[in-house]
C-alpha cells in the first residue's frame, strides 16, 4: 500500500503532537481502517487546547519531516516488537518524548521499553491530555511530576514505575467525534464504501482469550441520542454505503438496542445505508433479527470460536452450544442477514476431531456465511490463556511478538506458542489448512454475493433518477435550461 500523504499541518506557535501507529502491511485487516483510538485522543487534545496541532502518519520518515514536539505510539500485541523499532529511530533522530499506548502496554505495564518517556496504561484520552499538557510546560518533567498522573507507567532510576488506575470518563457523550481529517490517509477502504464508528468501549463478557475487559475495565456505551447524531455527520461527510459498528459487542446491552431501535425507528436514520455489527449467538432472537432486517443492520458478525462444547467451555464461552451456535445462522439467514464467523483452532484440550466438528459446522453452513477467518489460539498477555501459555513456557513478558502476528500463510511452528496438546502438529496443519481453503472459498464467494448486492442497489438508484427525470419532462424549467443550452450552442441537450 502506498499511504497518501498527511494533511499540511498549520502550527503557528502552537505544540504539535505527531502519532503513528504499528501495523503489518501484509495483513489485508490492519491497513483496511484507520485507527480511531487516535482520532479520539487527537480531538480530545484539540477540545482541551486549540493551540495544539495533531498529525498521523505512515511512516517513519513522514513523521520525523512533521518535527512534533511529542510523539504518541499506539501497538497492539503482535506489532509491539515492530512499534518499539519505530520508537527507537524516532528518538535517535529527533529526541522528542514519546508516549505510548494500546492494548499491549496496557497489559504489561511494568515491562515497558527505555525508549519510550511514558506509557498509558487503559483508556487514553484525559491521561494522554494530561501527559501532553506535562511535558509542554516541562520537557524533561521529574518524578514527582509524573507520580501525580494515573493511568501511566514510567521509569525511575532504571526500573519502571506503575501509578495507580486512573478514572474511567463517566459521560462518553462528552467526547467528541474522532478526528477524522487526521487519521483518515492512506488506507485500503474508502470512506465512500465504509466509515467505522464506535458506541460502546469494552465488554460485559470475559472471554479467557480476550484482553478487551482488562483494558476498557467494564462495559460502557454512549447514548443512542450521540451515536445517531454521529451517524448523521458522518453520512453528510462521506455518504458512505456502510457504517460499521466497531464495538467489540454491539448488541451487548438488550436494554441499549431496544432505545436504538425505537430511535431509529423514529428519525429514520437507517434508510438509505447499511449497517454492520458485531452480535453475540445466544443475545440472537426471532425479534432481533427482525429489527436487525428492519433497520439495515445488513451484516452482523460472530465469534464462533469453535461448534464444540468442550473448547467452547475452555474458552469460557459461557451459555453458548453449537445448537445455539446454529439457531443464530438459521435465524438470521431466513431474514437474509449477511454472517461473518470467526474460529479460533488449537486449544490446549481440542483432539483433531474436535476441530473437525468446528470445520463441518462451517462447511455445513457455506451458504449462509459470507466473511470467514480462522487461526490458531493466539496467547495474549493479560488473559487466562497467557497465564496458562507462560506457565508452560512458551511465552514471557519480554520477548519477539511479532511471532502472534501470523497467518496460513507465514505460520511457523518453531517460533509460534503453539498450544494444542490432544493433536500433533500434523493434525493440526492438516485441519488448518482444509479450514482454509474453505475460508477462502466462502470468503470468495461473499465478496460476490455483496457486488451483486451493490449492483442491484446502484441499479435501483439509477432507476429512481430516470423515473425523477420523466417527471421532470415538459416542466418550464427544464424547457428554460434547454433554451440556454441551445443559444449557448451546448451539444447535448437537457432531457425535456
Amino acid at each position: 500500500m502506498a499511504p497518501a500523504a498527511a494533511p499540511n499541518i498549520s502550527r503557528g506557535n502552537g505544540y504539535h503532537v505527531a502519532f503513528i501507529t504499528a501495523y503489518d502491511e501484509r495483513s489485508p485487516y490492519q491497513v483496511s481502517l484507520p485507527p480511531l483510538g487516535i482520532g479520539y485522543l487527537s480531538a480530545w487534545l484539540k477540545k482541551q487546547d486549540p493551540t495544539i496541532t495533531t498529525s498521523f502518519h505512515h511512516t517513519v520518515e513522514a513523521l520525523l519531516d512533521s518535527k512534533p514536539d511529542l510523539v504518541g505510539v499506539s501497538s497492539t500485541t503482535e506489532n509491539f516488537t515492530h512499534a518499539t523499532s519505530l520508537a527507537t529511530r524516532i528518538k535517535e533522530s529527533l529526541g522528542v518524548p514519546i508516549v505510548l499506548g494500546g492494548m499491549h502496554i496496557t497489559s504489561l505495564p511494568h515491562v515497558l521499553p527505555k525508549v519510550y518517556d511514558v506509557g498509558v496504561v487503559g483508556e487514553g484520552e484525559l491521561v494522554f491530555a494530561d501527559l501532553v499538557k506535562l511535558f509542554r510546560a516541562r520537557s524533561e518533567p521529574d518524578a514527582s511530576d509524573l507520580r501525580k498522573i494515573d493511568g501511566i507507567c514510567w521509569r525511575e532510576g532504571g526500573q519502571v514505575v506503575v501509578n495507580p488506575s486512573s478514572e474511567l470518563i463517566k459521560e462518553l457523550d462528552s467526547l467528541p467525534y474522532p478526528d477524522r481529517d487526521v487519521i483518515d490517509h492512506g488506507w485500503k477502504t474508502p470512506a465512500t464504501d465504509t466509515i467505522h464508528m464506535i458506541s460502546s468501549r469494552g465488554c460485559p463478557y470475559k472471554c479467557s482469550f480476550c484482553s478487551s475487559s482488562l483494558h476498557w475495565k467494564r462495559f460502557r456505551f454512549f447514548t443512542p441520542e450521540y451515536v445517531a447524531r454521529e451517524i448523521e455527520y458522518v453520512r453528510e461527510r462521506y455518504d458512505p454505503e456502510i457504517v460499521y459498528f466497531f464495538d467489540d459487542l454491539f448488541v451487548g446491552h438488550i436494554g441499549r438496542w431496544r432505545k436504538v431501535v425505537e430511535l431509529f425507528r423514529r428519525t429514520r436514520i437507517h434508510e438509505g445505508i447499511q449497517f454492520r455489527a458485531y452480535a453475540r449467538v445466544d443475545l440472537i432472537t426471532e425479534q432481533m433479527a427482525e429489527e436487525f432486517a428492519e433497520l439495515n443492520f445488513k451484516y452482523i458478525d460472530f465469534g464462533f470460536e469453535s461448534n464444540n462444547q468442550n473448547i467452547l467451555q475452555y474458552l469460557t464461552k459461557t451459555r453458548v452450544t453449537p445448537e445455539i451456535n446454529q439457531k443464530a445462522i438459521d435465524v438470521l439467514a431466513r431474514n437474509e442477514i449477511s454472517i461473518g464467523a470467526n474460529f479460533i483452532i488449537g486449544s490446549p484440550p481440542e483432539t483433531r476431531a474436535d476441530l473437525q466438528e468446528t470445520l463441518d459446522f462451517a462447511r455445513h453452513n457455506r451458504d449462509a456465511i459470507d466473511r470467514c477467518n480462522v487461526g490458531p489460539l493466539q496467547p495474549l498477555p493479560g488473559t487466562p490463556i497467557w497465564a496458562e501459555a507462560k506457565r508452560k513456557g512458551l511465552v514471557a513478558d519480554e520477548m519477539d511478538f511479532g511471532y502472534l502476528g501470523v497467518s496460513y500463510d507465514n505460520f511457523d511452528f518453531d517460533t509460534f506458542p503453539f498450544m494444542a496438546e490432544n493433536m500433533t502438529r500434523e493434525e493440526f496443519w492438516d485441519g488448518w489448512t482444509e479450514f482454509n481453503h474453505l475460508q477462502k472459498e466462502i470468503n470468495y464467494v461473499g465478496q460476490m454475493r455483496r457486488f451483486a448486492w451493490q449492483k442491484y442497489l446502484h441499479e435501483r438508484e439509477i432507476q429512481r433518477l430516470s423515473d425523477e427525470m420523466k417527471r421532470m419532462r415538459g416542466s418550464r424549467l427544464i424547457r428554460a435550461a434547454n433554451w440556454l443550452r441551445r443559444a449557448r450552442g451546448a451539444s447535448t441537450p437537457t432531457p425535456a
